[in-house]
């Protein structure tokens, strides 16, 4: 949706492959991006996409940090081991504190832009045996709130998104879920939505870019916008 609206990308996965095609694909529509392989918990990837954004396209005007893990053998905060807890932090939460602080003086520089967060309703609403995964997202939010205080007056916005549930689950977890596990996910799902059905990726990203555009939302920054179907409500 972005490169449809004419940005040019600079994209960053751990999965080299995933990367590669995901670069093949948008250059196929037209669209000017570079890819970035890494780690997003290594500061050294988030200096180095940004450098790349500058090098290349002479700006920097949105950020989205979208990366995020739930390990499938997420659990209670008493049984989350101590390298789980902080694999978890570092992507989810460290990761986003990297790139902002990475990206906000070319912002700056340029009279401002936008970060956008993922969040998630599991930082809103306490999802049973996940509290690792929660807990990051709830810092997130707070994150973004914080970065939307210190910096509206440099033209900086910063919001996030919380979604629920998804038609897909995150990749990490996918991997560890066999056929009959996901239907009675989507069944649970349906249960417990009011509007009784999972969320669809475009629903989020067309949010996502919503919140990115300066002449949309220009005058909405320290947002959390819930896109649930109606599943904090319950």
């Amino acid at each position: 949706m972005f490169a449809a609206e004419g940005a040019s990308l600079v994209i960053v996965d751990l999965n080299q492959a995933a990367l590669a095609a995901a670069v093949e694909n948008l250059t196929s529509i037209g669209a000017q991006v570079e890819g970035v392989p890494g780690d997003v918990s290594d500061p050294k990837v988030a200096r180095e996409a940004v450098h790349r954004a500058i090098e290349r396209f002479g700006r920097l005007d949105v950020l989205f940090n979208n990366a995020a893990i739930d390990p499938w053998n997420a659990t209670s905060l008493e049984e989350t081991p101590e390298d789980m807890w902080q694999q978890v932090i570092d992507v989810n939460l460290k990761s986003a504190y990297m790139f902002t602080k990475a990206a906000i003086p070319h912002m700056r520089k340029s009279g401002g832009g936008a970060i956008v967060n993922t969040a998630s309703t599991a930082g809103l609403k306490a999802s049973p045996r996940e509290s690792a995964y929660g807990i990051s997202k709830a810092a997130l939010i707070q994150l973004t709130k914080s970065v939307a205080r210190d910096h509206a007056k440099e033209g900086i916005r910063s919001n996030c998104i919380c979604p629920g549930f998804l038609e897909n689950v995150m990749s990490d977890r996918s991997k560890d879920m066999n056929a009959d596990l996901l239907a009675k996910r989507r069944e649970r799902a349906s249960g417990l939505i009011p509007i009784g059905r999972e969320g669809r990726y475009d629903e989020v990203a067309r949010a996502v870019l919503f919140l990115a555009d300066p002449n949309e939302s220009s005058y909405i920054t320290g947002a959390s916008l819930v896109i649930d179907g109606g599943f904090t409500l319950v």
